[in-house]
Order: C-alpha cells, then sequence, then structure tokens
C-alpha cells in the first residue's frame, strides 16, 4: 500500500468507528473494531483511545510509518440503532475477512447509510415504540388499562415533541426539560378528562421513556471495566440529562399540586404476576422498537426482558437485598444475551440493553420526585439514592457476566490456534 492509500484507510477505519459509536457501540467495541480492521490491512501496531466526543488512532505501518488522525463526534447526533450496529458489526467482520479495496470499502459503508425516506418511515415506526412502551410500563407499574390509554396517548406526544424540537436544534438539557414538562403536564390532564386513573403510573411509565437509564447504567458499566474516562464523561451527562428530566416533571407535579394532593402509589397482586411479566414485555417490544432492532430480533428481545423480570420476582421472594436481586437479574440478562449474540451472530450489546429495561428505575425517579415536591425530603433522599443503587447493579451484574465470557471465549479461541499462554 502506497502511503495516501495507507492514510484513506485510517480514515475508513474511523468512519466505522465513529458510526459505530453514534449507533450505541461500546467503546471497548468501536477501538476493538478500528484495531482489528487495520491489522488485517497490514497495520503492525495501532492505538485507538476514544471517549463519548472523540476519537484518536495512531497506526504504524511497515518501514515504521506512522498515520495519525483524530476525530471529533457530536454528541447530538448519537442515538441507540441496533439495526446500523449490526450492520457495521457484520461489515467488520467482512472487511477482516475478505480485505476488499477501498473504494469497495466504501461503497459498502455508504450502503449502510439510509436514504431520507427511510429516515421518515422510521420517524412513523418509532411511534408505534412509543405507544407499547407506554402502555406496556403503565401496567408494568400497576396500572389500570385506562391507565395504559392515558401513557400510550402522553408517549403519542412524547413522540411529537422529540420531532418538533429535534428541528430547532434545542440544547439537550432544555430539550429535556422542556419535554418532560409539557408530558407531565400531559399525565395529569389525561387523569383531569377520564383517560386515566392514576398519574403516578401514568407519569412514570412516560418518564421510562424519557429518562436516560440506560446511558447511565452503561457509563457505570464502561467506570467498572475501565474505561474511566469515557464512562464519567457519560455519566456526567447521563445524570445532567436525568436532572432535567427530573425537574421538568417535578415542576409538573407542583403546578398540579393542588388538585392531586395525595398519591396512592398501587401494585400487581402476588396472582397478577403474570401481568406484569407481560407488561414487562410488551414495554420492552417498545424499546426494541425505538432502538430500530431488526424485525426478526425483536421477539428475542421482549423476551429477553419478560425472562429477566420473571427472574427478579423470583429472587425476591428468596433474597432480602434489592441491590443483590438486581444484579443477579441483570446477570441473568447479559447471559441471554451473550447467547443470544452467538446464536444470531449479532453484538450482545443489541440484547443486552433490551434485556435490562424492565430493570431501569423509572419508578424510583418518580417517587423521588414526589416526595420531593411534597416537601419530604429524607424520603427522597432515600429514592434518589437507591435509583442509583439500582443503576450500580444492573452494571455490576453484566460486567461480571462479560468479563467472563469474555475471558472464556478468548482463551477458547487461543487454544484453537494453538497460542495458548
Amino acid at each position: 500500500m502506497t502511503e495516501r492509500e495507507q492514510r484513506l484507510l485510517v480514515s475508513r477505519a474511523l468512519d466505522i468507528g465513529e458510526r459505530m459509536l453514534l449507533a450505541g457501540g461500546e467503546v471497548s467495541r468501536v477501538e476493538d473494531t478500528v484495531s482489528r480492521i487495520l491489522k488485517s490491512y497490514g497495520a503492525e501496531r495501532v492505538e485507538v483511545f476514544t471517549i463519548l466526543s472523540f476519537i484518536s488512532l495512531t497506526a504504524v505501518f511497515a518501514e515504521d510509518r506512522v498515520l495519525t488522525e483524530n476525530r471529533r463526534v457530536s454528541i447530538v447526533a448519537y442515538s441507540n440503532d441496533f439495526t446500523r450496529l449490526e450492520q457495521l458489526n457484520a461489515l467488520s467482520r467482512e472487511l477482516c475477512a475478505t480485505r476488499p479495496d477501498l473504494d469497495t470499502m466504501a461503497e459498502k459503508l455508504e450502503s449502510i447509510d439510509l436514504p431520507p425516506r427511510k429516515k421518515q418511515f422510521r420517524e412513523l415506526y418509532w411511534l408505534l415504540g412509543y405507544i407499547l412502551s407506554g402502555t406496556g410500563f403503565a401496567i408494568f407499574f400497576g396500572g389500570t388499562w385506562r391507565d395504559a390509554l392515558g401513557a400510550g396517548l402522553c408517549c403519542l406526544a412524547v413522540w411529537f415533541l422529540n420531532w418538533f424540537f429535534k428541528r430547532g436544534a434545542l440544547q439537550r438539557l432544555f430539550h429535556a426539560f422542556l419535554v418532560s414538562f409539557i408530558a407531565g403536564t400531559l399525565c395529569y390532564l389525561v387523569i383531569l378528562l377520564g383517560l386515566g386513573e392514576h398519574p403516578g403510573q401514568v407519569m412514570m411509565a412516560v418518564i421510562m421513556v424519557l429518562i436516560p437509564g440506560i446511558a447511565i447504567t452503561n457509563a457505570m458499566r464502561e467506570v467498572l471495566i475501565s474505561d474511566t474516562i469515557s464512562g464519567i464523561l457519560r455519566l456526567v451527562e447521563s445524570l445532567l440529562i436525568a436532572s432535567a428530566v427530573a425537574f421538568g416533571f417535578a415542576l409538573a407535579m407542583f403546578a398540579f399540586k393542588g388538585r392531586f394532593p395525595q398519591e396512592h402509589f398501587t401494585s400487581l397482586d402476588a396472582d397478577q404476576r403474570w401481568l406484569q411479566v407481560l407488561a414487562a414485555a410488551v414495554g420492552t417490544l417498545g424499546f426494541a422498537i425505538l432502538f430500530n432492532s431488526r424485525p426478526r430480533r425483536l421477539f428475542l428481545g421482549a423476551l429477553g426482558g419478560g425472562l429477566t423480570w420473571v427472574v427478579y420476582l423470583l429472587l425476591s421472594d428468596l433474597v432480602g437485598s434489592d441491590f443483590l436481586c438486581v444484579a443477579l437479574a441483570a446477570a441473568f440478562g447479559a447471559v441471554y444475551a451473550e447467547i443470544m449474540a452467538r446464536v444470531c451472530k449479532a453484538p450482545a450489546t443489541v440484547f443486552t440493553i433490551l434485556s435490562e429495561i424492565a430493570l431501569i428505575p423509572g419508578g424510583s425517579l418518580y417517587i423521588t420526585m414526589h416526595h420531593l415536591v411534597g416537601g419530604r425530603q429524607g424520603e427522597a433522599l432515600r429514592y434518589g439514592l437507591h435509583t442509583l443503587m439500582v443503576a450500580l447493579a444492573i452494571a455490576l451484574g453484566i460486567v461480571l457476566v462479560t468479563a467472563f465470557t469474555t475471558s472464556f471465549f478468548s482463551k477458547k479461541k487461543r487454544a484453537a490456534t494453538g497460542h495458548k499462554h
């Protein structure tokens, strides 16, 4: 390869890494993918450093030719897009196996980008995801079918608000606050119109759609696996957005405090746990659509969410610690994800995130805000800490399984190639 071709190769590899990061790929996956591609094309050594908004790449080729390129990544463009992540993962494997020329590599990468018409269709597709998530989690949190209707209508409004405000390029924190305040206000209005019964259950369901619980969990996971800088940056951003969401809903609660002075939290009876599991699966199906999972992955994602909640319910009857229950249930979800990833030949992230959706503490965040608005700072602090501890438990369960499977399959691969250490 000439130096010009090598520079172009480095740029192409960064293009793939940037797209993976924007589609929801983990920092470790981005770094590993870029490194493998360049080494398969002859790079003798590759150093990749990735954080939430920046990728730095240095590749050493023959004759000590050192090429470096840095890439600033637009945080505004981030979204979980599992179909795109799978396509990029499959492309990277193909590149490493076949090593096509650079023009072919560029054509294959461009074929992954959606044309404008398909992007418009995807917006309508997401509408279904919002409605399913809202209705599913309203039942999940103990609401009635009327609450599910009200939550579905509010989530429809959230879809419209996100679409409308996205065109105005609002700052992310203000966007989160404004959408949350309007959504919280609508939650009370649907109750007043008779389209729901319990404002708490309706609001919890809507919070599940807006809270960056997955981002907080992923940030803690990155810190635990030593991607410290990226994890801290992601955690700070996620907590700021979560605070904006919480403040928006808290302001709506304060505005309607006179009409709804007391909130009675209901829950499903023990003999209705099957309904909660079904609701968890439906809510997870909605998120699978929101994360643009491939159609053939939708059922497997919903199944993972339902099964993980079954494990949590079983453990809650046996284990006294909620932290331990969540961590073990998250570990089960991670095991399920690893199995499905190998069966479907897809990144484990595609299934891991969906399997943990029902564990995300959206309900705890609502109760925290409810106590805060009511002046019960002690209870608000207790539930706020519980929210963070649940996120930490989910991250811990995922990390333990990921560390074990990575170590196991790495040793198996070395043994197969005859390079045992």
